[in-house]
């Protein structure tokens, strides 16, 4: 029984980390305090992965801007710094894994 109760809270907590990182956009104007593009490399010599992202930062807190996958939104990247801009985000904030939420639309 413990088992199955384990089984099903585990479930429960992927669900519950897809739908709020997959569902949850929100819209608000925010100011940009800096733009710093990231380059991270993973893997050995043989096979590597780069991943190239982007690290906001506003007046009300930090946000991403992905190159690739389901939140991807490359074009936002064009963003300067001290201006203020509506921004359309997606995901969930947890800062002390490195998990932010991402910009996928910018409204001016």
């Amino acid at each position: 029984m413990k088992k199955v109760s384990a089984i099903l809270a585990i479930t429960f907590l992927v669900i519950a980390l897809i739908y709020s990182n997959f569902m949850n956009k929100t819209m608000q104007q925010h100011k940009i305090l800096s733009i710093d593009k990231i380059e991270s490399t993973e893997g050995s010599s043989d096979e590597f992965q780069t991943r190239v992202y982007y690290q906001v930062s506003t007046d009300k807190g930090a946000y991403h801007i992905r190159t690739a996958g389901f939140n991807a939104a490359p074009q936002c990247a064009g963003i300067k710094k001290d201006s203020t801009y509506t921004l359309v985000t997606r995901g969930v904030n947890i800062p002390f894994i490195g998990i932010y939420p991402c910009i996928i639309e910018i409204k001016e």
